[in-house]
Formats: structure tokens, sequence, C-alpha cells
């Protein structure tokens, strides 16, 4: 293959793998940045459908039961002397909260927490006195906002009090937000939940783009590989009608032959050699060969047993010393060891990058 054509092609290459893997890598940013919004947008969904879900039990216990049944707690309040002292009005005020539970009589303090978030406390654990944190309920308040329910789910024990819920994403291309939320604090009981991201419509579109564009690039390599094919036949046709044309330019330069009576002949070994009819004769054996083997054939014969350079050969026959012409003549020259292997005191031998001598025994 032409070194031109190798450039091309190499080039060719580059350029198409460079647009896959630019689009791979946008596609990828794109899928992280999609994944981001969208775990955002899940962790608002879960976190309004926990609340939901412990609304959803309480309003159940209140219609079941009088309210004598109602679980009691004793609340005992105390205030930090640091936070009571502070002079912003709008920030609200932390607590310790201590917690006596009923029957069991075990308390429980919680630190650094405002009102607001001890009365959650309180109803979440009112809200799991009678029944549990129901999965059922949650997948469908989360299927009826996002479309996707929970892939995993249990129960597990805490070291402490979670007021919100924790939440961590992993995975690679295929993420999962996992979802930790105490539903019962202070008895530390929570519920851990595994939530698959779904990747977004925009993005499911954009990798059918890079498919087709996957697709294109495929084409496009056959094409050019077609293509370069092509180019090389062509050449190849190109050289074997330049070679063609050569040797007709050749043999139409030739003066006319002569009768066998008139021509004269040239005495190699046992061999005659008439130049002009491109004919060898040996005894009674007679051999034709090319206008272009006779060529070579008489300027080795006017320099027996001496060498004969490439270059002279090449100049004289062929008028350039290129590649293409060097290979002819060792086609040649084997042509004509051939013509003149009757004649056991002829032979043409080669001088390593010197030429050739035709070596003839009489003359020795």
């Amino acid at each position: 293959m032409n070194r031109r054509i190798k450039h091309v092609w190499t080039i060719s290459i580059v350029a198409m793998t460079a647009i896959f893997a630019m689009q791979a890598y946008w596609l990828y940013n794109q899928y992280e940045y999609s994944s981001t919004v969208k775990a955002e947008e899940l962790k608002q969904a879960c976190t309004k459908a926990l609340e939901e879900e412990k609304d959803i039990r309480i309003d159940k216990q209140e219609d079941g039961k009088d309210d004598s049944s109602y679980v009691r707690m004793q609340i005992v309040l105390k205030i930090d002397q640091s936070t009571k002292k502070t002079k912003e009005k709008d920030r609200q005020v932390k607590s310790t909260i201590r917690y006596t539970l009923p029957d069991t009589k075990k308390q429980l303090k919680v630190r650094n927490i405002d009102m607001t978030e001890g009365v959650e406390l309180t109803s979440r654990y009112m809200a799991s006195q009678e029944k549990r944190f129901d999965r059922n309920i949650f997948d469908s308040l989360l299927y009826a906002a996002e479309g996707i329910k929970t892939d995993s789910f249990r129960f597990v024990k805490t070291n402490r009090c979670m007021i919100k819920p924790a939440f961590s994403v992993s995975g690679g291309l295929s993420k999962t937000l996992h979802v930790r939320y105490s539903t019962n604090p202070l008895e530390m009981e929570a519920v851990e939940m595994a939530v698959h991201v779904p990747a977004s419509h925009i993005l499911m579109l954009m990798s059918r783009q890079l498919a087709a564009s996957i697709a294109l690039l495929v084409i496009l390599g056959f094409c050019m590989m077609y293509q370069i094919k092509t180019i090389m036949i062509q050449r190849r046709i190109n050289a074997i009608r330049h070679e063609f044309m050569k040797n007709m330019i050749y043999e139409m330069k030739q003066p006319p032959a002569k009768a066998a009576d008139d021509a004269t002949a040239i005495k190699i070994g046992s061999t005659l050699f008439f130049y002009e009819l491109n004919e060898l004769r040996h005894g009674n054996e007679k051999v034709i060969i090319t206008s272009r083997q006779a060529e070579l054939l008489r300027i080795l014969a006017d320099s027996p047993n001496k060498v004969v350079g490439r270059e002279v050969l090449l100049k004289e026959v062929w008028g350039d010393d290129s590649y293409s012409n060097s290979m002819a003549l060792n086609v040649q020259i084997t042509y004509l060891r051939r013509a003149l292997k009757s004649d056991a005191a002829l032979s043409i031998e080669a001088i390593i990058r010197k030429g050739y001598v035709l070596k003839t025994m009489q003359n020795q």
C-alpha cells in the first residue's frame, strides 16, 4: 500500500476513534449530571413518602381506637442555658429532651434538638407502637410519585436517633439510592431501603444517538476501506497498462525484421543469435525471444565474460533504473537463461551489487 494512503487511513481511524471517544465522554458526563439530578428528586420523593406513610398509620390508629388506648408518654424538657440567651428572634431554641417510655419506664435523653423535632420523634414512636413501618404503603406512594418501587427493604437497629432520613448513592453506570430512616427512633429501630435511580428519557435518546453515531462511523470505515481497495486495484491496472504501452512502443520502434537468409548471425558459444529476428539457434533447436530479451542479450554478447552493470542494462533497455524496471530486469534475465539452457557453453551469472556477465566456454 502506498505510504500516503497509509497515512490517510491512519489519520481517518484516529479521527473516527476520537469522535467516538468524545461522544462517549459527553454522554457519560450527561449521565452523571442526569443521575445526580434524578437522585435529588428521588430523595425529596422518598422524604415526602416517608412522612405520608407515617401519617397514614397514625390516621388508621385514630380511626380504630378510642382515646383511652393511646400511648402516653412523659416528656421532660431542659433548656440549655447557652442557647436560651440567644438574641436571634427567628432562631429555634435547642433543648435536651428526656423521654420516659411507657410500660418499660425506660428513659432516653436526646440532646440539641428543638421542640418540633422532639414532637416528630414522639409522633414516630406512637405510630410504631401499633403498627410497624409498612413497605407496601411506602412503595405505592413512591410509585405514584416517581413510577418506581424499592429494590430491597429491611429493619435494622441503630445506635442513634435519626431525625431526618439519610441518603447515599452508589454504583457506576447503574446507580442506586440507599435510604436509612428511623421509623421508631426512641427504640433505635430503622429501615434500610434501596431504590434504583432510573435514567432520564433524554438520556435514553442520547444513548440512541450514540448508537446511531457508531453505526455511521462503521459504515464510513467500510466505505473508506472499499475506496482504498478500489484505488489500489486502479493503481495495479495503471501499472499493467503502463508496462504494456512501454513494451508496445519499444516493439514499434524496432526496425522491420529481415528475412532469415539476409539476417546476420552473432555466434555466442555454440548458439547462433539472430538479433534482427529475435531468434536463437542451437543445432536443430530454434527459440524465439522478445525484443527486450534480444536487446539484453546483445548488450551482454558485446562484452562476453565481462560484468555489465545493472544501471547500464536498465538505461539502455528501459530508459531508467526505477525499482519496477529493476524487478523486470530480473524476470527477463530468468527468461534468457531458460532460452540458453540447451547450450552448455553459455551461462548468465549475476554479480551481487554489480550486474550480470555472459560466460562463454569457448572464449575461456
